[in-house]
């Protein structure tokens, strides 16, 4: 289903990045661990191909939110550091409810989920899935949903249903039927893992309740969307109190005006998110504007270099911290977003295609991103130590070449 064409490890130094871009100069191997030191350190480690040939449209990851802790979804100002332990194996120790392991993908008529943890540097096929035979509509869009005892990864697009995944079943339990044009977007709920929301190209937008079978606000109040013509509307969520009877449709009506277009210069949104409770926004030009929600006034604003006209969703480290966002040109850079400054940029001579989407682990330790032609690229933060080591010269070549 998925072929791994290449690993880049210590045995093969000479796929090695180095990023002359990096503004800065490293620190003492002894001062404290840094993340910009360790974006600065991020090495190209796997390569995946896709057997779909087509581009992968979006790649998720299955965050642990410790909602039942009292905590604030993502977005509110950044979650509590993260530290990954291993047992002896090199196996990731984690809690029984934490699936931060899984990598979910959408891309032509396929699914794939993938392990992205708990087999070393290895990135590795779990699940499959394919719309029916003799279908010929495309995936856009993917997510996951958190259920105790399951994770349930709902993918959709142009076949306008909403298809929900168990990974515990290995099977598709449920189809999600209401929109009448493609599906574009879909986002879970950041508090209530019963609902979620999707949103179409009729115009509409749909919140699913989970419990019998685009971006949220980090509080789930409200659901902020994007349009063609670079207007960037805001959707009120009414309080359910827990009783759901089918799906809540808004259309255009229900909606209030956030940002009009001009001030995207009439390019289409593509990717919202939310950092420090504030509005990140990116158009298909390649603007990425940081506001504040309250008073809509800019806190900041920048091109990504090299962005060409293209859809490329952004997004934003688990501290609410760094934007990692890629281009036309196959390459992905990281942004701190308070200064705006580039932290790091990721290139690699066989990327080259547009970068559709790309996303930060949980501990900000690995950079995935995707592209046309069904490939998956992940950097991994690599110590001195080790890339000292890497630049020494090959001895064992050296004495094969002595021996001819």
């Amino acid at each position: 289903m998925t072929t791994t064409l290449e690993t880049i490890s210590p045995a093969n130094p000479r796929m090695r990045l180095t990023s002359p871009e990096v503004p800065g100069t490293l620190g003492e191997e002894s001062s404290p661990l840094t993340q910009e030191h360790i974006f600065t350190n991020l090495r190209l480690r796997r390569i995946v191909r896709e057997n779909h040939n087509n581009t992968v449209a979006q790649l998720s990851l299955m965050y642990y939110r410790p909602c039942d802790l009292g905590l604030n979804g993502h977005g509110t100002g950044g979650m509590p550091a993260y530290e990954r332990s291993f047992d002896k194996r090199g196996g990731a120790i984690r809690d029984a409810n934490d699936n931060s392991n899984l990598l979910g993908t959408v891309g032509h008529m396929q699914a794939n989920i993938y392990d992205n943890e708990n087999c070393g540097d290895h990135l590795d096929i779990m699940s499959h899935y394919q719309l029916a035979p003799g279908a010929t509509t495309s995936l856009r869009t993917c997510c996951w949903v958190r259920s105790p005892g399951d994770a349930l990864f709902a993918i959709a697009g142009d076949d306008t249903l909403v298809h929900i995944i168990s990974l515990a079943w290995n099977r598709e339990i449920r189809v999600l039927r209401g929109h009448v044009a493609a599906i574009v977007d879909l986002q879970p709920h950041p508090t209530d893992n019963r609902l979620l929301a999707s949103v179409g190209s009729d115009q509409t937008v749909r919140i699913w309740s989970f419990k019998r079978a685009t971006y949220f606000h980090p509080d789930g109040t409200h659901l902020f969307t994007g349009t063609a013509s670079g207007e960037v509307y805001r959707w009120s969520i009414p309080d359910l109190n827990g009783k759901y009877n089918g799906p809540l449709t808004f259309t255009i009506d229900d909606s209030s005006l956030v940002m009009p277009g001009k001030k995207y210069a009439g390019s289409a949104i593509d990717c919202i998110r939310f950092a420090k409770s504030n509005l990140v926004v990116k158009n298909t030009s390649g603007r990425i504007d940081y506001w504040d929600l309250d008073s809509l006034s800019l806190i900041r604003g920048f091109n990504v270099r090299h962005h060409g006209i293209i859809i490329s969703r952004f997004d934003v480290s688990y501290d609410d911290e760094y934007l990692c966002v890629g281009n036309s040109r196959g390459k992905v850079y990281v942004y701190g977003l308070d200064s705006g400054r580039i932290v790091s940029h990721l290139a690699h001579k066989r990327s080259v295609r547009p970068v559709t989407c790309c996303l930060f682990s949980r501990d900000c330790r690995s950079v995935i991103y995707a592209g046309e032609g069904g490939f998956l690229w992940r950097y991994d933060y690599v110590d001195d130590e080790t890339l000292a080591e890497w630049e020494k010269p090959d001895e064992s070549a050296s004495d094969d070449s002595s021996m001819e």
